[in-house]
This record gives C-alpha cells, structure tokens and sequence, in this order.
C-alpha cells in the first residue's frame, strides 16, 4: 500500500464514481478498478459496493476511508513542515481555481511557473469559488484563484489581476448594432446565468443590484455550471448574459460574440489568490504568489 492508492481510494470515496475518481486524480478507470482490487484482497473483504453508475462505500471502507483520509493528511502535513525546514521550491501543489482564473488566466502562468520551477508538480483544479475555499479549509489544496474575497476568517488573500464583465450577445441580437444598453433594456432580456456557487454570479447581481436590478427581477431562462457553457448557449441564441471579457476573446475575434455595455454601470472587479490564514504560508506558495504578481504589471 502507498500513498498513490489512498489517494486513489479517497477520491472514489468522495467523488461515488469511478469516472469523476478517474478525472479527480489523473489515471485511468482501470487502473482504479486495479487499485481497489488490491486493497481488498489485503484486507480480506469488500471497501465498495457498485450502484448502477455509483459507487458506495460499505461499513469496511467507511472505516478505510476514515483512517486513509488521516493518513494522507499527516504524510502532507510532513512534507510540508520538511519543505519548510529545507526551504526547497519542490513537491507538489494543489491549485483549486475558479473558472474565470483556473481556466483564462492561470494555465499560461503555470506554464511559465513551471519552466522557472521545474521541481515544483503543480496540479490545477477547477471548481466553482466555494469549492476552492472548502479545499483550502480541508487542507485539500494549497492555494485557490477567485473572483471574489471570500467572507470567511480562516481565509485570506491578495489581488493579482484585474477583470472587467460585460453584457455577451450573438451578432444578430439588436444590441449588437449599439455599443450601450439602459439597465431596463437589459432585464427585459432572458438570462444565461452561472449556477449559485459562482463567483462570477455573485458579483455581476452585486453590480446590478446596485444599479437598481435585484436578483429576483432577473429573467433567467438558463442556469449553467461554467461559463464556456454560457458563452456557447449565448452564440446559439438562447438569451444574452454576462461574463468576464476574459472569457470571450477568441469569440469576439471570430465575430461569434458581440460585447455591450450597461449605460452607466461599469462592472469591474479584481481576481484574489487566496490562502488560509497562518503566519507561514509555506516556500512553494510563497513562491508563486510572488511570480504570478510579476506577471501582472497592474498590481
């Protein structure tokens, strides 16, 4: 037994599937199918029972899972004080992100974090923004990427880009022939909007709300869990929304998209990495905190 099957073991034990296991850790279903073989058969009886797609966990692998989860925690705990103590920039680092950072803007810097680092194995989730900080409380992940600080004492964070939202429509909506929009225009459109989790979401209601539009007078015709789903369900012509102009660069070069503002309602907001709160955030963190606000000449 090693780390790698507890690993694999927890992530089915969370994710209750095979396949979301499988994405989770990297290795193929196989593979787990192996692994979990292996641990029965060293413990003489049955972790998992298989439930139509679903997997659920039996009184033994209720009690593994308990004991596994403890061990993983103790072995990071371990390599992180040791890291600490030799001040090496190596080992592994888990970025949860949400989905404007983890997938327009933090690729290309681990990209270039790893070239500089090539010791650090750096692994990049992406989630919604409270998933990231519940990563970070359960000491899952060592650093998450949001579009919003979270509310929360153990957490903390620190700006390093900047982001701008904007009203997306399909070349052949009439707002498209108008570079602005009264906020009544808009309402009275239907609404691709994020799922409740998004930080996205959270801040464009905050900036329409300001502007008089609270949440329940929204005309939302779709709600959909990541914002490449919005932006294509935009080009099709199901509603208008709006997203960070992060996420439409490519659609706006190809003329697939068309970006509006709202009359006097500008929607910026800052992008956070953020971290649990402690004296010591440890030298890999530190360390890319650091390189990825030099990317950044605004902050």
């Amino acid at each position: 037994m090693n780390l790698s099957t507890l690993q694999t073991f927890i992530a089915v034990a969370e994710k209750k599937n095979l396949s979301l296991a499988a994405q989770e850790i990297h290795i193929t279903q196989p593979a787990i199918s192996k692994q979990l073989a292996a641990l029965e058969d060293h413990f003489g009886t049955s972790l998992v029972e298989r439930r139509g797609r679903g997997i659920i966990l039996t009184p033994a692998g209720e009690v593994f899972y308990r004991h596994a989860r403890e061990m993983l925690d103790l072995m990071l705990r371990a390599e992180k004080e040791i890291l600490n103590l030799s001040g090496e920039i190596r080992g592994r680092f888990i970025v949860w992100a949400s989905s404007i950072p983890g997938h327009y803007i933090l690729p290309s810097i681990i990209g270039a974090f790893k070239k500089a680092y090539p010791d650090v194995q750096t692994v990049l989730h992406i989630g919604d923004s409270r998933e990231a900080v519940q990563k970070l409380l359960e000491e899952s992940a060592h650093l998450g990427a949001v579009g919003m600080l979270p509310n929360n004492k153990r957490i903390e964070g620190i700006q390093f880009f900047s982001d701008e939202l904007v009203v997306i429509v399909p070349p052949e909506h009439p707002f498209a022939d108008v570079s602005e929009i009264t906020l009544e225009q808009f309402a009275e459109e239907p609404l691709i909007w994020r799922e409740l989790g998004s930080g996205t979401r959270t801040v464009v209601e905050g900036h329409l709300a300001r502007g008089g539009l609270i949440p329940e007078k929204l005309n939302i015709a779709l709600e959909l869990g990541s914002t490449g789903a919005v932006v294509n369900a935009v080009e099709t012509g199901a509603g208008i929304s709006i997203v960070s102009r992060w996420a439409v660069y490519k659609e706006q070069s190809l003329k697939r998209i068309v970006t509006v503002k709202i009359k006097d309602l500008p929607m910026k907001r800052n992008l956070y990495l953020i971290y649990p709160r402690r004296k010591n955030r440890g030298p890999i963190v530190e360390t890319f905190i650091n390189f990825t606000l030099k990317q950044n000449p605004q902050t």
